[in-house]
């Protein structure tokens, strides 16, 4: 996962993932998304466009970080997930409990 893409604009964060999202590089973009946590941004915008894949370790940080978001009155949007993402988030559920957009909303 390669994060090195943050933009901040007003309340909103985005953060452009790229590669893939396994146990591997997890740790990585658990330390990403807490520090876009931390500046208390309304929303936390990953942009999914170059995410290849995501394995269910992925899968769990990302529900715990769309938890502890919510609960700060934060959230976090996945922006042009690939399909086999989108599948992937279809077939779990967790479509269902974070927003998923084709393009970011101000």
């Amino acid at each position: 996962m390669n994060s090195e893409n943050i933009i901040e604009v007003s309340k909103t964060n985005m953060v452009s993932i790229r590669g893939e999202i396994d146990i591997y590089s997890i740790e990585k973009f658990r330390d990403t998304i807490e520090e876009k946590i931390k500046t208390q941004a309304s929303e936390i915008i990953l942009d999914c466009s170059e995410l290849s894949y995501m394995d269910s370790t992925g899968m769990g940080v990302l529900i715990e970080l769309r938890n502890k978001t919510k609960e700060l009155g934060q959230k976090i949007i996945m922006m042009n997930p690939r399909p086999n993402i989108r599948k992937l988030l279809a077939l779990t559920g967790v479509d269902k409990i974070i927003e998923i957009v084709d393009n970011p909303v101000n």
